[in-house]
């Protein structure tokens, strides 16, 4: 029996957001995958207070579920870094999200394959979106978990 697949597409967490002005786009990004690939269920990185868009294509053929960490404080990474909060944040200069802490990113990745891992039971491909941080690092897991994994990334903005 071949292994299950999971097709990893990671991209910028807003845009995953019902209502952003690229829903359009993602959707035919969406589309194109399932065009390439018979994708039966889409498991997101996705938080628990706001519907995403991938979540209105849940049907009967095809599934939608968050693999998302909860709001837990062991799953918290950083909402900060250089030249991004007043009174300092100066709009001349860039500002620069610190990554991090990175244990903590390892549990959240740990805790999302454990979750795609249970979700993929019944199915034998499985779309994952994910945020670009994660993508070479989820599926470094994901194939010594026993899936065959792709990865693509979307960045329009």
């Amino acid at each position: 029996m071949p292994p299950k697949q999971i097709i990893a597409l990671a991209t910028h967490h807003h845009v995953q957001l019902k209502g952003h002005a690229l829903n359009d786009r993602f959707g035919k990004v969406i589309s194109l995958i399932r065009e390439n690939y018979p994708v039966q269920i889409i498991l997101e990185e996705w938080t628990p207070d706001r519907q995403s868009f991938a979540s209105t294509l849940d049907t009967d053929k095809l599934k939608w579920k968050s693999v998302g960490t909860p709001k837990e404080k062991r799953f918290e990474t950083y909402a900060y870094g250089l030249n991004t909060y007043p009174p300092t944040h100066d709009p001349k200069k860039p500002m620069l999200q610190e990554y991090g802490p990175l244990d903590v990113h390892e549990l959240r990745e740990r805790y999302m394959v454990d979750r795609i891992k249970e979700f993929m039971e019944p199915f034998n491909v499985g779309l994952f979106i994910v945020g670009l941080a994660h993508l070479h690092s989820t599926l470094s897991k994901l194939k010594p978990a026993g899936f065959e994994v792709r990865g693509y990334s979307w960045m329009e903005q």
